[in-house]
């Protein structure tokens, strides 16, 4: 998770009855907005107002947000959000914000949310288990924290955990997420538990986190150079326009007749700027003119059989893709295992 936001706490607005449209009857409600203001013909029955505390987040509209970027594989935090309860009793609602059309390190950071009305004392409960995307998913339509009302001045506290997997993680490299979180609370007084209605009820809902790709088109070919391919080298596609694939991983795998890499697809430098991959087919052996040793200039034999893949859901990044088993040369010669071309397909 980024470093270097201070300590800070962020206040709610104070509003008057009907100030901002009670939900499920007349009432005092209040969102994490310091801007919203009370009208002077606006008749106040109590003040409300949340104050939440946390290590590493920055105000975001009516609520917090975290980042997270450059982790490495393994890494894992924790933070904890205090939220006080400020005026009149409350109940507290959260939601979630929708998750990005292509979120690879959402989609792989392992997420814990917990809730805990006393802040430390262990009797919290787990709200969602799972990764960061599916945590977007799962409430983006509100939930309400509270069982009861929150005591004004009361302090209860959400906890999250994060950790990004050890393994097969090197291909997320230089990726960046975030979460957002919105609150809203409304004052118990005046509003009984029967007519409560979620004030997040008519969000729309997210859209297909796996967003559509009706074609899948040939971009081109890269040529690789497998005698000193390393992470950061980049090999230029064979297509319209100034694309590259760039190593970000590459390993040899223990049966010796292996090589596996993490390639990203860049369009004028920037991942940014690429399509989506669809589709990759990779093929192993030596490239024309092989080393000596190998096979004679111009006569490669067949390279190692095609090892087509597709990326689901389609991503500018490839995850660890692999040569297949390698054959003999037609003159007995043997065929190089390293990668020696990939044919890149792209969502158009």
């Amino acid at each position: 998770m980024s470093d270097g936001f201070s300590r800070r706490r962020i206040l709610a607005g104070i509003s008057g009855v009907g100030a901002l449209g009670a939900v499920g009857g007349a009432g005092t409600h209040a969102v994490l907005n310091d801007s919203e203001q009370l009208s002077e013909s606006t008749a106040q029955a109590g003040t409300l107002g949340l104050e939440i505390d946390c290590d590493s987040c920055t105000q975001n509209g009516n609520g917090v947000a975290f980042g997270f970027d450059g982790l490495d594989p393994g890494a894992s935090g924790t933070e904890t959000l205090e939220i006080t309860v400020e005026g009149n009793a409350a109940r507290l609602w959260m939601r979630t914000d929708c998750p990005p059309e292509a979120d690879l390190l959402g989609a792989v950071l392992e997420v814990t949310l917990r809730y805990d009305p006393a802040c430390g004392s262990g009797s919290g409960e787990t709200l969602f288990d799972g990764t960061l995307n599916d945590l977007r998913l799962e409430f983006d339509d509100g939930l309400r924290l509270d069982d009861d009302c929150i005591d004004g001045d009361e302090t209860v506290c959400l906890t999250l955990e994060w950790s990004l997997p050890a393994d097969d993680s090197d291909g997320l490299l230089g990726l960046s997420s975030n979460l957002h979180l919105e609150f809203f609370a409304q004052q118990c007084r005046h509003v009984s538990e029967a007519d409560i209605e979620n004030p997040f009820a008519d969000a729309a809902d997210c859209p297909d986190p796996e967003p559509a790709c009706p074609d899948c088109e040939e971009l081109g070919k890269a040529d690789i150079d497998p005698d000193s391919v390393s992470p950061g080298d980049r090999f230029p596609i064979e297509a319209e326009g100034d694309y590259e694939l760039e190593a970000l991983t590459v390993t040899n795998k223990p049966d010796g007749d292996t090589v596996c890499a993490n390639f990203r697809l860049l369009l004028d430098g920037s991942e940014d700027a690429a399509p989506r991959i669809c589709k990759v087919v990779v093929r192993g052996g030596p490239p024309d003119n092989g080393p000596p040793g190998r096979n004679p200039p111009g006569d490669n034999g067949p390279a190692s059989n095609p090892n087509e893949i597709e990326i689901h859901p389609p991503s500018t990044r490839t995850g660890e893709v692999c040569t297949e088993t390698t054959e003999a040369g037609s003159n007995g010669n043997e065929i190089w295992p390293a990668i020696s071309n990939v044919t890149v397909y792209i969502c158009p």
